[in-house]
């Protein structure tokens, strides 16, 4: 019984995801955010993170990752610091011209 309980706590639903390549979308966005890619190094599953671009070379690396959750977050992190870096920009100017 022991033993069985084991092996179901060791099961992940990611187990059954037969895809190596998914993108990550946020609402209301035309094109995807990042392309998460699931890679094997030296035997284990690693994933690495690039933001996205219609093509591999237009895209930029986020970073490699023990879990796709930890990709996944990594992304999302990048998203908002770059939402973040373009708002400020935004406010700080005005009909092109520096605000004081």
């Amino acid at each position: 019984m022991y033993y069985y309980a084991a092996a179901v706590v060791d099961w992940h639903p990611r187990r059954l995801v037969a895809g190596t390549e998914w993108t990550m979308s946020v609402p209301g966005h035309p094109e995807p955010i990042a392309v998460i890619r699931r890679l094997r190094f030296e035997g284990r599953p690693v994933y690495r993170a690039v933001t996205w671009a219609p093509g591999s070379g237009g895209r930029e690396l986020i970073g490699y990752f023990r879990s796709g959750d930890d990709a996944a977050v990594a992304v999302w992190r990048r998203y908002v610091a770059d939402q973040s870096a373009r708002h400020d920009a935004a406010s700080r100017t005005h009909g092109g011209r520096e605000r004081g």
